[in-house]
């Protein structure tokens, strides 16, 4: 067998590929039950009818449904197909596939990407959304929170449309950050065309990634839109609302980032603009107010700090780490006045300390004294 390059093989690539071609119902949760009764992924593809009514797990609708498309399905054939392209392809059980995406509704059997892939794209992205039909305030907030998220080492992810989305991968670009598209298309096709200094400076500027979970050369159809946000925030630690009408497709994002358990969040607009109206009346009852970067990172629980190269790097805050850093402030303070004021144990804060020290967040003086890295 040859193996790809940090992923799976070739041959269970192919066998991955094909399953993703059924679109039968077959998908990752089923497929996974077929991977505990056989084994590996090419056997589970070419499994008889036998062993598969043996399982008791599906119908025999779906079986019979499975054994009549796979005829016409011929695994190494759509490998060589994508090895035409300069798509890399990330299957379910490749140990490259994003951590964020295995548990969210129906996680895309392959990834279809272009640009150079980095598992850490995903690491505390943020998701910013909205309308198509954005107004120059609404560009303005896009690529002005895009751009400070990025100069923040926050990855932005959002779907290449017109408007807001198309604003926020700029943003994120002018920042120097990295940005990951989710298309609603092949990941070879640019859509809208309109975007191509976009999708050109994502993929071949180094920039980050466009990313689909449709095969190479697959068009748009009005369901792959919707289907497509469920990626968008399912990638994401949260998601942010800039500027979207009543019924917006950004909305949409954010009810399934809602019940992804993910934090939204929403920019408040002016009360006249229908193209704030959806935005504004999601702040009531679903979503934070987006105020600032710093604001959204914080209640995030996220610091930005800096490599020993100097790179920036984010960095989450949790329990007792949390705490003491926001007690900290950039004037030094002592140790026994954080220790009396954080009532933690002198041995803990201690430790506490040192962690956030060792992070580069804070620094010790002479005398027992800390703050907050400037």
């Amino acid at each position: 067998m040859c193996v790809d390059k940090d992923g799976i093989s070739k041959d269970e690539l192919a066998h991955w590929l094909a399953f993703d071609q059924l679109n039968i119902g077959f998908g990752t949760k089923k497929i996974s039950r077929l991977l505990e009764r056989f084994g590996g992924i090419i056997y589970a593809w070419e499994s008889s009818s036998s062993d598969l009514r043996s399982m008791r797990a599906f119908s025999n609708d779906l079986i019979e449904k499975f054994l009549s498309k796979r005829k016409t399905i011929k695994p190494a054939s759509l490998l060589a197909d994508l090895q035409k392209t300069d798509v890399l392809a990330i299957a379910y059980g490749d140990p490259r596939y994003p951590l964020e995406l295995r548990h969210i509704y129906q996680p895309p059997i392959v990834l279809y990407t272009r640009g150079k892939f980095q598992s850490n794209y995903f690491i505390n992205a943020v998701a910013m959304v909205g309308t198509r039909r954005a107004t120059s305030y609404g560009k303005s907030i896009a690529k002005k929170l895009a751009r400070e998220f990025a100069q923040r080492a926050v990855p932005i992810i959002s779907g290449m449309a017109y408007g807001i989305d198309s604003y926020a991968h700029w943003g994120a670009i002018e920042g120097g950050g990295k940005t990951v598209a989710v298309l609603a298309t092949g990941p070879d096709l640019c859509y809208p065309s309109s975007n191509r200094p976009l999708y050109d400076s994502i993929v071949n500027e180094g920039n980050g990634i466009v990313l689909s979970e449709f095969f190479p050369g697959t068009k748009a159809q009005e369901w792959h839109f919707p289907a497509r946000n469920r990626i968008v925030s399912g990638l994401s630690r949260a998601v942010v609302v800039v500027e979207a009408p009543k019924e917006s497709g950004a909305l949409i994002t954010a009810d399934i980032g809602f019940n992804q358990s993910k934090p939204i969040f929403s920019v408040p607009g002016r009360i006249d603009s229908p193209m704030s109206e959806g935005s504004n009346a999601i702040l009531k009852d679903k979503a934070a107010p987006a105020l600032s970067v710093e604001q959204i990172l914080k209640d995030l629980a996220l610091q930005t700090t800096k490599d020993e190269q100097g790179v920036p790097v984010v960095i989450e805050l949790i329990g007792r780490e949390k705490e003491v850093y926001e007690m900290l402030s950039y004037e030094p303070m002592h140790f026994d006045h954080l220790c009396h004021q954080s009532g933690i144990p002198a041995g803990e804060l201690s430790a506490i300390l040192t962690m956030l020290e060792l992070a580069r967040l804070v620094t010790r003086h002479e005398g027992d004294l800390y703050s907050k890295e400037d």
